[in-house]
């Protein structure tokens, strides 16, 4: 069965409304196959239904279903592996050398789905931390869809999902076996605080970052929605804070305040230092 039109197109608005994710026009299959499994979770007979229900006031904890189903969220540990590399060689040593007071490197992963990149980036710290004694980490994992969330914080994987992008050095030594899943080690679990958090809805206060990730994210939103985050996360960086973003996503058409930084083959892009983040 294929969805009726305007069940598709009150999906797509709908969602970019809540979401400012963008459905292209030819996308009616995604929205049908994903929901429709939804609508017979909830004892309904097709889409068509599910939008019917949807449309009824009251329905805020349906429709949190449905963001979950169409959310994408593919992630990986260590993904693209360069950006870890700039993290570890440049950026670290970097916010440790301007920092005067603060012993704490804030992170924030947005768009965590699952926590593959958060955790990373606490297996990356307890494995040069000793080059940085008495300073700490504390990383900020926020997404949309709660279903990932409550997978992050229960911190268990499966065999495919850890061995894309983890050494078996690295698996060895941050997780352990528990039945037919990869379990994070508590001590990598206690850096990383889980929370709910929509990019495009404004934002509850947040600590200031000293580096922030919101990778492969700009791809799913439009000019507007990009230069109001841009915005945002000017004012939670640090002066001279790090932003990291997808390989094939840029800011330098979209904000001016950010400047491109190269370091070890790699590169990330920094608030400039005359940015007085307000």
């Amino acid at each position: 069965m294929t969805i009726r039109p305007e069940t598709f197109q009150y999906i797509r608005d709908a969602l970019h409304q809540r979401t400012a994710i963008r459905l292209l026009d030819n996308k009616e299959y995604l929205v049908e196959t994903r929901l429709s499994v939804l609508a017979k979770q909830n004892g309904m007979r097709n889409v068509d239904d599910l939008v019917a229900h949807l449309r009824v006031p009251g329905s805020s904890a349906l429709w949190r279903d449905v963001v979950d189903a169409m959310t994408t969220n593919e992630t990986s540990f260590f993904r693209d592996h360069t950006p870890f590399e700039v993290l570890k060689n440049s950026v670290i040593p970097e916010v440790v050398k301007q920092s005067t007071q603060s012993k704490t490197i804030r992170f924030w992963s947005a768009a965590a789905a699952s926590g593959q990149e958060a955790y990373s980036i606490a297996i990356l710290w307890d494995e040069i931390k000793k080059h940085y004694p008495h300073w700490g980490v504390d990383i900020l994992a926020t997404d949309i869809s709660n279903k990932m969330l409550e997978r992050g914080r229960t911190g268990a994987y499966s065999d495919l999902e850890v061995v894309r992008g983890l050494s078996q050095q690295r698996l060895e030594a941050n997780f352990h076996r528990n039945g037919n899943r990869w379990c994070v080690n508590e001590r990598l679990k206690q850096d990383v605080n889980f929370r709910y958090l929509n990019l495009i809805n404004a934002w509850p206060t947040l600590p200031k970052m000293d580096i922030v990730f919101i990778r492969n994210v700009l791809v799913y939103f439009d000019n507007p929605t990009k230069t109001n985050l841009f915005a945002k996360v000017r004012r939670i960086l640090k002066p001279n804070g790090f932003l990291f973003l997808g390989g094939a996503e840029s800011a330098l058409t979209i904000d001016d305040q950010f400047e491109r930084v190269f370091q070890g083959g790699g590169s990330c892009y920094r608030l400039k230092s005359e940015q007085n983040n307000e």
